[in-house]
């Protein structure tokens, strides 16, 4: 899962809509609904993700090989992808918040160009559903960095331990942290899916084909 690409998509569906001129604004929807429809995607990989770290670290707890090395450097590697994931997460996130202000303010500016109330009416309620769908986007984002936190925690703890007693002493000691990983994964599972629900139902919402 790139969780880097998912923010930049959501990033580019606020850009999207900035400046332009009516006659493209369905244009802007349709790709702005496509790049939602790609993150949802990715987000679907993110369950796919997780079972490759939890997988690594059991191999490497439970199933010991004669020589440690290669079985923590294949969990070190998962770790360090995920670790990644997490700090794209957390630097982009701000951006997100100030680009879908910017969104916002620019349809406010639309909106006090139409002349004819009722059609002004119609488009100021149409601004305020995507709003609300922008909102849960944004919040699953949000969700989605807080259940990284207490998992991302005990695979780094895992892996600073065993990077210094890689033995099978070393792996005893950290089974109970371990199993605790397994069971932090739960709730990050959950945001995942929420996610990928959240960019399906705004993809849809902005898109000019029926699916």
């Amino acid at each position: 899962m790139k969780l880097n690409i998912l923010l930049a998509s959501s990033l580019a569906a606020a850009a999207l809509f900035m400046g332009g001129c009516a006659s493209t604004g369905y244009d802007k929807a349709h790709s702005t609904s496509t790049s939602l429809e790609k993150a949802a995607g990715e987000v679907h990989k993110g369950n796919g993700q997780i079972d490759a770290v939890l997988f690594s670290l059991s191999s490497l707890i439970n199933n010991p090989e004669a020589d440690l090395k290669p079985q923590f450097n294949k969990f070190d590697s998962a770790v360090s992808k995920l670790e990644s994931l997490a700090e794209d997460v957390s630097e982009r996130t701000g951006t997100m918040r100030t680009q879908g202000a910017a969104y916002f303010r620019t349809w406010d500016e639309e909106l006090a160009k139409i002349q004819n109330e009722d059609i002004r009416t119609r488009s100021a309620d149409r601004k305020a559903a995507v709003a609300v769908q922008f909102e849960k986007v944004r919040l699953s984002y949000i969700q989605t960095k807080a259940d990284f936190a207490p998992f991302m925690s005990d695979l780094k703890d895992i892996r600073t331990a065993l990077a210094t007693d890689l033995t099978r002493g070393g792996l005893a000691s950290v089974k109970d942290s371990a199993t605790k990983a397994n069971t932090n994964s739960a709730p990050l599972r959950t945001s995942l899916s929420r996610l990928e629900s959240d960019f399906k139902a705004l993809g849809v919402a902005l898109s000019t084909s029926e699916k």
